[in-house]
């Protein structure tokens, strides 16, 4: 977020927040800008009203956005794109939307994501099928935002070290949408140790998270 408010500071007008959820990046957003959340979630657009009352809220489907072409100072998208197999319609509805030099702000889970990799994994070896979840590389993302009639600025991976005690993750895991099924499993705490192999030392799970920030602008 850092990065995303430096690079819109001289932004004028109105900055779209797509995929805006409860809110969570919009507060840092919403300090500097008029901003406009859009999301298809009934229930995330009224917790986003109760956290920020000041924001502009519209509900649509985001690969068909319910704003009028040309109309978009800068829009971000933070963590939408591995929603969906084929992205490639949600960046022409982004740069659809966004004015001539408007900005764009794209953060997505990297494919490097040790965090998401490591889920991959658990989900095939104790479910035996597969999360489906689609994550971009920076290359990709470039591409994607290059085919829609964007200028890259920046392309890049941000990481941070993150250590989860095990039976946080373990707790974590039966809250997810096929936590029932992991519960199923009564895996002990010895099965799950073997299971997690070099991510787990001490009752700790040391996994890297890796994000793809990508600024753009419209040609």
């Amino acid at each position: 977020m850092d990065e995303t408010l430096v690079y819109l500071q001289n932004v004028k007008g109105p900055v779209l927040d797509v995929g805006c959820g409860d809110g969570l990046p919009t507060i840092s957003l919403i300090q500097q800008h008029q901003v406009i959340g859009v999301d298809f979630a009934s229930t995330m657009l009224r917790r986003m009203k109760s956290n920020l009352p000041l924001a502009d809220l519209l509900m649509g489907s985001i690969d068909h956005l319910p704003v009028r072409g040309a109309s978009m100072s800068a829009v971000t998208c933070y963590f939408v794109l591995s929603d969906y197999s084929d992205p490639t319609n949600i960046v022409n509805e982004l740069s659809r939307v966004l004015q001539v030099n408007g900005r764009i702000v794209l953060s997505d889970y990297s494919s490097n994501d040790d965090f998401n990799n490591l889920l991959d994994d658990l989900q095939v070896k104790i479910l035996g099928k597969s999360r489906d979840m689609f994550r971009l590389n920076q290359d990709a993302i470039g591409i994607l935002l290059r085919r829609s009639g964007l200028n890259v600025k920046t392309v890049k991976e941000l990481s941070y070290p993150l250590t989860i005690p095990l039976d946080t993750f373990i707790n974590q895991l039966y809250l997810s949408s096929v936590g029932p099924q992991y519960k199923e499993k009564e895996l002990s705490g010895d099965q799950w140790r073997k299971l997690l192999g070099v991510w787990i030392k001490r009752l700790e799970v040391h996994v890297t998270r890796r994000f793809v920030l990508a600024l753009g602008e419209k040609d």
